[in-house]
């Protein structure tokens, strides 16, 4: 566990917290390993994400797409933000435009959201140094030939590869890759602590395909195209002290009205997933405008500090 952790997160495991582990680490449960072993059954339906729903066409963005029709009449997009004027509740953008604000819902990394804010909040902006993340290089491989696996993705600690995990993303539609071809995809995590090669990624995946057995040697003729994502923001790291800086910051910005949620808006992994995200951002809405409470997000440990707005 301990080179496939490192793998993942791109950090010392000394710097990390376990607080995050119940919420996404499945239990074992023996007495149920036991019989599965006794009775040569195979497990298909251990964990939280067992089974999962996938749009057949539109990949992932299909999933949001979806909210464009009711939302397109208050929708602006393109438009890159600049400045937070928290004193006058104003937002400045890059094309000379500006908006004002009531309540302000930002998904922004919150490193990003501090550093735009005026006046500087210093406090909330040295806490940063407690936030930590890993950066990911994913790589698309597809291959001319079908699919040679039904399986949706694999974990690998081995020093063999640089991918953490690979995912046979064809087998989630049909519509995904050309017939008789497949589309594997690879997630490699990097940061200060765990350097990678950009420039020799693509070539360090498809090598590491083979010598995990994913691919045959055949297959450096039969790739029909390669595709590289570099994410600066990819996993927000439970750290040793990431409690400790949202304790500072998510106060401050409760005070000042805004309301930072979803991934790298939380800085929470355990809520960090894509219905996470959602939920998050539905309740706070329902928060606001109902009264509701919030479900999935995690609250400072000293909400007292919301009432002061520093």
């Amino acid at each position: 566990m301990r080179p496939y952790n490192f793998k993942v997160w791109a950090h010392p495991l000394e710097m990390m917290s376990k607080a995050w582990m119940a919420e996404r680490v499945s239990v074992v449960d023996l007495k149920r390993i036991l019989r599965n072993v006794v009775t040569q059954h195979d497990e298909v339906s251990w964990g939280p994400n067992s089974t999962f729903k996938y749009p057949l066409r539109g990949g992932t963005g299909g999933l949001y797409s979806r909210f464009e029709p009711y939302i397109h009449d208050h929708l602006s997009l393109n438009r890159e933000l600049v400045e937070v004027n928290v004193e006058e509740k104003r937002l400045r953008f890059a094309d000379g435009g500006d908006e004002t604000y009531d309540v302000l819902i930002s998904a922004a990394p919150l490193p990003q959201l501090l550093r735009m804010m005026r006046p500087a909040p210093q406090a909330a902006l040295d806490a940063l140094t407690g936030l930590h993340h890993s950066s990911g290089l994913v790589v698309g491989v597809g291959v001319a030939r079908p699919c040679p696996s039904e399986k949706c993705w694999i974990y690998f600690p081995e020093a063999s590869a640089p991918f953490y995990r690979v995912t046979y993303l064809s087998n989630y539609s049909p519509y995904i890759a050309p017939e008789g071809h497949f589309l594997l995809l690879t997630e490699t995590s990097y940061s200060e602590f765990k350097r990678e090669d950009k420039a020799t990624i693509v070539d360090r995946v498809i090598e590491g395909l083979i010598a995990t057995h994913l691919l045959e040697p055949e297959d450096r003729e039969r790739i029909a195209a390669t595709y590289t994502i570099d994410v600066e923001y990819f996993y927000p790291v439970p750290s040793l002290t990431r409690d400790t800086a949202l304790d500072v910051i998510q106060p401050y910005l409760l005070g000042h009205d805004i309301y930072s949620r979803g991934r790298f808006g939380a800085w929470q992994y355990e809520i960090g997933n894509m219905d996470h995200s959602v939920m998050q951002g539905v309740e706070v809405v329902n928060h606001l405008l109902l009264a509701e409470p919030e479900k999935t997000w995690i609250p400072p440990r000293t909400p007292a500090l919301v009432a002061t707005g520093s």
